[in-house]
C-alpha cells in the first residue's frame, strides 16, 4: 500500500470513529476540525478551553482554535474532519488551527507563529485554506505547498502543485507562486518569486519514516473518562 493510500484509509477510519466519539469530547458548541494520525518526538497541544499543554496521541482530535507545538524531534500529522486534507508539522513549529463548519465543509485557517508545514489540500468547497504568519497570508482553494516562516526572517513557499496567492503584510504586494517555484516574503515587504531550488525544499519525513501499524482514536465517554479506541492495520 502507497504512503497515500495508507493515509487515506486511515483518514477513513478515523472519521467513521470520530463522527460518534468527538461529541462528549468538548463542549457542545466546540468545533472538530483535525484528527491526529501520527506523532513522532515532541508533539503537544493546549486546548482552546485550557491553559497547559499536554502530548498529542495519534486519533487525538483539535478543536477550534487549539494551539499546537512541536519540540526539537517532533514531527505530526494532521488530517481535516471534512475532506481529509493534510498538514505534515515538522519541528519547532508553532500554530493555532482554527476551523468552523459551514454545511459539510470546514473552512480552515492556521495562525502559524513559526516552525515549517506541509500543506496538502483538497479542493476547497466553501472559501480558502489559509496561513497566516507575523510577514505573510497564503491562500488556496486546493493544492499542495511547503511553509517555513521566521518571524525574523521572513517566509518561504514551496510551490507543489496548484497555485498559491501569497500575500506580504507589510506591502500588500501580492504574488501568485506555482508548482516548482518559490516565493519568499520578507520582513521589509519586499516579495518575489524564482525557480526552486531542489536541494532547499524540507525532507518530508513520512517518506523516509517507518510505516505505523495502529491508529489509536481519543475520546472521553459520559462518565468524563478518557478512553481509546485502537484500529490495527497491515
Amino acid at each position: 500500500m502507497t504512503t497515500k493510500r495508507r493515509h487515506s484509509v486511515l483518514a477513513v477510519l478515523a472519521l467513521a470513529v470520530c463522527g460518534l466519539v468527538i461529541g462528549p469530547a468538548r463542549a457542545s458548541s466546540a468545533v472538530g476540525v483535525a484528527v491526529g494520525t501520527k506523532v513522532k518526538g515532541m508533539a503537544e497541544l493546549r486546548p482552546s478551553d485550557q491553559k497547559e499543554f499536554k502530548p498529542v496521541s495519534p486519533g487525538a482530535v483539535l478543536y477550534d482554535r487549539d494551539f499546537v507545538r512541536t519540540g526539537v524531534n517532533g514531527f505530526l500529522v494532521l488530517v481535516y474532519l471534512d475532506d481529509k486534507s493534510m498538514l505534515k508539522v515538522k519541528a519547532n513549529t508553532d500554530f493555532e488551527i482554527q476551523g468552523k463548519r459551514e454545511g459539510g465543509a470546514i473552512s480552515k485557517r492556521i495562525n502559524m507563529t513559526a516552525g515549517t508545514l506541509k500543506a496538502e489540500i483538497s479542493e476547497q468547497r466553501k472559501g480558502e485554506f489559509v496561513v497566516f504568519t507575523p510577514t505573510s497570508t497564503a491562500s488556496v482553494k486546493g493544492t499542495s505547498f511547503w511553509l517555513i516562516s521566521d518571524p525574523l526572517l521572513g517566509d518561504q513557499l514551496f510551490g507543489l502543485g496548484g497555485l498559491v496567492e501569497l500575500l506580504n503584510l507589510v506591502s500588500g504586494d501580492v504574488v501568485i507562486v506555482g508548482s516548482g517555484q518559490t516565493g519568499t516574503s520578507n520582513p521589509d515587504g519586499s516579495l518575489n518569486v524564482a525557480t526552486t531550488i531542489s536541494q532547499n525544499i524540507p525532507v518530508d519525513e513520512e517518506e523516509t519514516g517507518e510505516e505505523i501499524k495502529e491508529i489509536r482514536i481519543q475520546f472521553r465517554n459520559a462518565q468524563g473518562e478518557e478512553r481509546f479506541f485502537i484500529i490495527r492495520y497491515d
